[in-house]
């Protein structure tokens, strides 16, 4: 909910408050109120208080619920005390690393008026392991939602004098939680609360099994795209009705879900937010769209939960040895070495690591619906910029006009251009192994999980977003879409809304911004 209320509210008043954070939304579903709470860095007050009235307007706009809507405007204020009970409590949520994390362990250091370092101490074997499982980057993400100030965060590994193999023990305890049958593959959530319905206590199946229709299934894992929809009335209603989308991926794949409320109370799934992990229930059903299947779960009850660390192994998918349709070109850039002086090392955040920075483009804004007709990606390997990949795709559907206009691609252009299968496949092997970037790459991620689903191939790779990374670590620009965190940085981009373009653009700011993650 918090990406898709911000998103609408920033809409709404043209980005003039895009630097206030949604700290929660609270619904007493028996009063059929909802209190919307607006963090707003310290020196801006005059301003947002001033603004009050048409910021609550704008929040109450974006949200176009019947209910009562309260905003609260609160200044984002850093204490000491509260934030280090605000670090205990994020690590309550990973039970193999929390027993090792100690206040007498954590180092403030104020660098500024509204600048933060922080320091956590943490045994080194504990350390690799929680770094495995993302939980600094999750970390870092948190507290961008939750505070104005610049906040940074590094871990400094500590040797243990009596070493023991904690993670092994851990590891060995949490594999209970994952376990196979011979009706099927389960995971066993923990930590469950409920939120619409009654607690999910049932063992939730791999996503990646969902591959027939089936009632009464669960599944778990974490939230991205949450968004609140309407569909057109059906005979003999009245008005629009509002029902709730999100995606659910686990370790395994990526599921659409769909909520429709019962009655007209304000549901208590409004509370739900990108990044939380749940269970859900519910029947999963085909969904047949000009040939290609997928399956979506209509969700019935929902609970909160934890999803256990530990790693699951999917065999290897067959994929063909060559490139079928598009090869990778060696990328060569005249000036690529200027990027990171030779005294300055690689930033910590790129240093052994390969990532695939990708853009597409489209034949519209809906995954389940619309088209691929480009795919653009750079390959960022320790640092350096080496390979590229770009092709058309053919959609087998005219453009429209508006498209046309945006992408500057042609019908014509896609008329020998190769099947959205045979793209895929390729960027598939392009792509494996690597962690997945993009800006707003939610979006993207979106239309290749539903084109490839049907033809086998899961893109369930690690991923990062320039978006969230330039709202964590670069305060105070208007807005945050790809033209400006370019601009702020100095960088151009001469061939906007063309994805490999715009990929090696993205590439280029997500190594800027690599420079302040910490």
């Amino acid at each position: 909910m918090a990406s898709a209320l911000m998103t609408k509210f920033n809409e709404i008043t043209n980005d003039e408050f895009s630097y206030l954070v949604l700290q929660s939304a609270d619904v007493d579903v028996k009063g059929e109120a909802v209190r919307v709470n607006l963090l707003y860095p310290e020196p801006t007050e005059e301003v947002v208080r001033a603004a009050a009235p048409r910021i609550s307007d704008a929040i109450k706009a974006a949200l176009d619920l019947k209910s009562d809507v309260t905003v609260k405007l609160i200044k984002s204020h850093f204490d000491e005390g509260f934030f280090k009970t605000k670090l205990l409590a994020f690590f309550e949520d990973y039970p193999s690393v929390a027993p090792y994390v100690f206040v007498e362990d954590m180092k403030i250091e104020k660098r500024g008026e509204y600048d933060y370092a922080i320091t956590i101490g943490l045994d080194e074997d504990v350390l690799k392991y929680a770094e495995k499982q993302g939980v600094p980057q999750k970390l870092r993400h948190m507290l961008a939602s939750s505070y104005c100030e610049r906040i940074t965060v590094d871990f400094l590994p500590q040797k243990n004098a009596n070493p023991i193999d904690m993670i092994g023990e851990a590891e060995e305890e949490l594999r209970q939680y994952v376990y196979e049958t011979n009706d099927g593959r389960y995971i066993v959530p923990q930590n469950v609360s409920e939120l619409v319905g009654k607690p999910i206590y049932d063992r939730a199946g791999y996503i990646c099994d969902a591959r027939h229709a089936a009632e009464g299934v669960t599944y778990c894992g974490r939230v991205s795209e949450f968004t609140e929809c309407k569909r057109r009335p059906r005979e003999g209603e009245e008005g629009q009705k509002v029902f709730y989308r999100f995606r659910l991926t686990d370790p395994t794949g990526t599921l659409k879900c769909l909520y429709f409320p019962r009655g007209k109370k304000t549901s208590k799934i409004v509370l739900l937010q990108d990044g939380k992990e749940v269970v859900v229930k519910g029947a999963l059903r085909e969904n047949n769209f000009r040939g290609n299947i997928a399956y979506d779960m209509f969700v019935t009850s929902l609970s909160y939960c934890t999803v256990p660390e530990v790693e699951i192994k999917i065999p290897p998918m067959r994929i063909r040895a060559d490139y079928k349709v598009c090869s990778p070109k060696r990328y060569i850039e005249p000036r690529q070495t200027g990027l990171f002086d030779e005294e300055k090392p690689v930033p910590r955040h790129l240093a052994g690591k390969t990532y695939c920075v990708f853009d597409l483009e489209t034949t519209g804004f809906v995954a389940e619906k619309c088209k691929i007709i480009e795919i653009g990606a750079v390959k960022l390997v320790n640092g350096v910029l080496t390979e590229t990949f770009s092709t058309y795709v053919n959609p087998h559907e005219p453009l429209t006009e508006h498209i046309i206009n945006l992408t500057s691609i042609k019908d014509s252009d896609l008329a020998d251009a190769p099947e959205a299968a045979d793209a895929l496949h390729d960027f598939y092997k392009f792509s494996e192994g690597a962690i997945l970037v993009g800006h707003h790459v939610t979006f993207d991620l979106g239309f290749i999980i539903a084109a490839g689903a049907p033809i086998g191939l899961t893109f369930n790779n690690p991923h990062e977003d320039t978006e969230e990374l330039g709202r964590a670590y670069v305060k105070g620009l208007r807005d945050y879409k790809l033209d400006t965190m370019l601009k702020h940085f100095g960088l151009l981009n001469a061939h906007a809304h063309r994805a490999i373009h715009d990929a090696v653009a993205t590439a280029k700011l997500f190594m800027r911004l690599a420079e302040l993650v910490v």
